[in-house]
């Protein structure tokens, strides 16, 4: 990934902290004594792949977005995959579908914004650039910009949030916050900031002007979710128009201070009620009241203190976290949280969990990691195509 500035702290952050040991290339057969790679010339998945996120179209059907702009698609449940062609070679770091699972959209690298209007068949770009500055929202750009010199750098997008066929949110870098409400025709771009502390030092002053967001969930048209680093848990109740801060209710125990927390890099609701934010020393926060207070939950697995990446409530009360060297925790409806499992070893990164509904799920990440179940974890499969 090409990133500059403060921004690279995704790379350092979230993708290169677990190292590939050799010892982890058995994972390729070891889940699934029947899998064997496919002929060089017909492959699609290879150990230099790397998974950011996924969609679920249907129980059998998913999406699989990741770097150098590779999309994958399945409609057998992982049983054979083909390329979707996305007309770029920018890295994309989310997927989300509208309700109707026909409108969706893709974000990444430089700004880039791809749309689908069936099923994740075709991608076009949307209209609109974003870029890191308000001087340069502005403006309009750098029309004098060149690949060499740029002025005017564009945003990484992080993560989208498809609210319906025309309005969708999008988060990334130095607290930008992109939305559109034609369909992605245009996009109104603005920065998503925190209110000054009274008191607040110089060293300070970098958690309140422009931490990093990772990821953004909307449960409907009104109320949406915000999450990056330093802690940040922004909450809108109005579409986006205003967002107010929920992190402090973290403050206390272990940490004394709002600029201690650790920063987030995903947030799931099960609900209008259960919600879950997860990020790095392996930490988990959770809320029982609509995400107006959290509280910090045990993961219970005394070794696990690298970054989670991202978490998924199931419909009947389960829970999975997945992070950094293959860290797996889970738990059914009303039990603690306990040491998870793939049902083999995996020591690469997981970027990604989802369900589709109690029984079938997913999970990708580094080294052209893939793996899904149909009975709700009990037994997963490495997916090679």
């Amino acid at each position: 990934m090409k990133r500059d500035g403060r921004s690279g702290r995704l790379c350092a952050l979230t993708l290169r902290r677990a190292v590939m040991p050799l010892a982890a290339l058995g994972l390729l057969s070891a889940c699934h004594s029947e899998a064997v790679w496919e002929p060089m010339a017909t492959q699609t998945i290879y150990l230099s792949d790397r998974f950011y996120d996924l969609a679920l179209l249907g129980p059998k059907q998913a999406l699989v977005a990741g770097y150098d702009g590779k999309l994958l698609r399945t409609d057998d449940a992982g049983m054979s995959w083909k390329r979707v062609e996305t007309g770029t070679r920018n890295a994309l770091y989310s997927v989300d579908f509208a309700a109707d699972k026909k409108t969706g959209y893709m974000v990444g690298q430089a700004a880039e914004i791809l749309k689908t209007t069936d099923g994740g068949q075709t991608w076009t770009e949307q209209g609109g650039q974003v870029y890191l500055s308000d001087d340069c929202r502005a403006a309009g750009g750098d029309p004098d910009a060149t690949a060499e010199s740029n002025k005017c750098p564009l945003a990484p997008l992080f993560a989208i949030s498809v609210i319906d066929a025309n309005i969708a949110v999008a988060i990334g870098d130095r607290s930008t916050l992109a939305r559109t409400t034609d369909g992605g025709k245009t996009w109104k771009t603005s920065t998503l900031k925190s209110p000054l502390a009274a008191g607040t030092d110089e060293n300070s002053m970098i958690a309140f002007e422009d931490p990093v967001l990772y990821d953004v969930l909307f449960l409907d048209a009104r109320t949406g979710f915000v999450v990056g680093e330093f802690g940040k848990i922004f909450k809108t109740t109005d579409g986006g128009d205003t967002w107010v801060e929920k992190e402090a209710t973290l403050v206390g125990g272990d940490y004394f201070d709002i600029q201690e927390l650790p920063t987030f890099f995903d947030i799931d609701f099960r609900n209008g009620t259960e919600g879950i934010a997860v990020g790095l020393d392996g930490r988990i926060a959770r809320s029982s009241d609509g995400g107006e207070t959290w509280a910090w939950a045990a993961n219970n697995v005394e070794a696990y203190d690298a970054p989670f990446y991202a978490a998924d409530l199931l419909p009947n009360g389960a829970v999975w976290v997945v992070g950094a060297s293959g860290q797996v925790v889970s738990a059914t409806a009303g039990k603690d949280l306990g040491q998870g499992t793939f049902g083999t070893q995996v020591t690469n990164w997981i970027r990604d969990i989802e369900f589709y509904d109690d029984q079938n799920g997913w999970a990708v990440g580094g080294f052209g990691f893939i793996m899904n179940t149909n009975d709700g974890g009990k037994t997963w499969f490495r997916r090679i195509g």
